[in-house]
């Protein structure tokens, strides 16, 4: 089972993930044009935090969904950090 720590951790990592292949030179543009319009949509750390306080104090699920911890080794492989 997915942990809300989990859940979280990979909702950051995949924005950290995007911002790479948006910035990577040795990729088709067409896969970084879409790596960047995906950003555009895409959940910052701010609004993952936010939206797990949401979840927190209006408690309409038993166990959360997401957490509202950052921690910032999930984004040290990541040269360009998190999706902010």
């Amino acid at each position: 089972m997915t942990t809300p720590q989990d859940r979280t951790r990979h909702l950051v990592q995949a924005g950290a993930f995007l911002i790479e292949l948006a910035d990577n030179a040795g990729l088709p543009m067409d896969i970084r044009a879409e790596a960047h319009r995906l950003l555009r949509h895409y959940p910052t750390v701010s609004e993952i935090r936010m939206m797990a306080q949401l979840e927190n104090n209006t408690a309409i699920f038993k166990v959360p969904l997401i957490a509202d911890a950052f921690e910032r080794e999930w984004v040290d492989r990541y040269t360009r950090g998190a999706h902010r």
